[in-house]
């Protein structure tokens, strides 16, 4: 059986499947049931400083396995996240903690999680930022200045300036996450001729297999320009998918939507789909296709 340890910079995972900040870990209860069911590591539910607000609907299925939403971060206070996230299970799956977004949470946010939930990183969101270089910098330097631990970038699709903004960051952070999910997109109820969203105009963001594509080559881009390491995240819902993101350079997954339509066995049935692709393909690890089609793509 292949080894499916994974690790990113410092930091050592059982698997490389890990959650990605949304519905799917919102509060302890949920995150202790995918810690039970197997999973490689925890990214909890973003917290910011003031407690989100969105309209219902807020989710719903669009396309083939995908899901549009009009949630953004926790609707709970920082206080309550924190409180509730020091009784994640944290024996078997390091946990990460994800913030947003402006400088001045950062510096409110980084140091209180650090102090009280001593997480092995700190996954900081860009998605409601705009998309300048300058200013995605400051965030980063920000969250550096207040926290002695690993943080990760995560980066939201249709950065126009990717490879300018890895230049300018990756001497402050310490991995990039890529991809968010994308819009704003559209879509409207089968049995009613409204949209599916109860947000202005119903628009929302766009996630599951349908964005995969673009997260691949964004995580790819990204190989090319930096030797920090890459969480890749996008439509992730098989052991094959884990493997096309690793290849094209990343050292770790997420998944979000596929847990949510499928429940949180899915982080472990995708790590174990992922071994058995290795086992079949001749691989003994990880490590050994991490990157493999920037190393020598000729050879695939």
């Amino acid at each position: 059986m292949a080894d499916v340890t994974a690790t990113v910079g410092s930091i050592s995972f059982p698997s490389p499947v890990l959650t990605a900040p949304g519905p799917n870990v919102r509060d302890s209860r949920i995150i202790n049931k995918a810690v039970a069911a197997g999973v490689g590591g925890i990214v909890a539910k973003t917290i910011s400083t003031t407690p989100a607000a969105y309209p219902k609907p807020a989710m719903a299925r669009a396309g083939d396995g995908g899901l549009i939403n009009c949630e953004t971060w926790s609707d709970r206070s920082a206080e309550e996240n924190i409180q509730d996230f020091g009784k994640i299970d944290r024996s078997r799956a390091p946990l990460v903690i994800s913030i947003g977004y402006s400088e001045s949470d950062m510096r409110a946010l980084g140091p209180e999680i650090e102090k009280r939930l001593n997480p092995a990183a700190i996954e900081f969101s860009t998605h409601y930022q705009g998309k300048g270089i300058d200013g995605l910098v400051g965030i980063a330097r920000a969250l550096r200045e207040s926290v002695s631990i690993p943080i990760w970038m995560k980066i939201s699709p249709g950065q126009p300036d990717l490879e300018a903004l890895i230049e300018a960051t990756e001497g402050t952070v310490d991995a990039y996450v890529a991809i968010n999910s994308l819009g704003p997109a559209l879509d409207f109820s089968e049995k009613r001729a409204r949209p599916s969203l109860g947000s202005p105009h119903g628009y929302g963001w766009l996630s599951g297999p349908a964005i995969l594509p673009i997260a691949l080559q964004t995580v790819h881009r990204i190989s090319l320009v930096t030797e920090k390491p890459i969480v890749g995240v996008g439509g992730i819902a098989t052991g094959v998918d884990a493997a096309k993101f690793l290849m094209a350079g990343a050292s770790a997954v997420q998944v979000c939507t596929a847990a949510i339509l499928h429940g949180p066995k899915r982080y472990a049935q995708i790590a174990s789909e992922l071994s058995d692709w290795l086992d079949a393909n001749g691989y003994e690890s990880v490590s050994q296709i991490t990157g493999r089609f920037g190393r020598d793509s000729a050879d695939l």
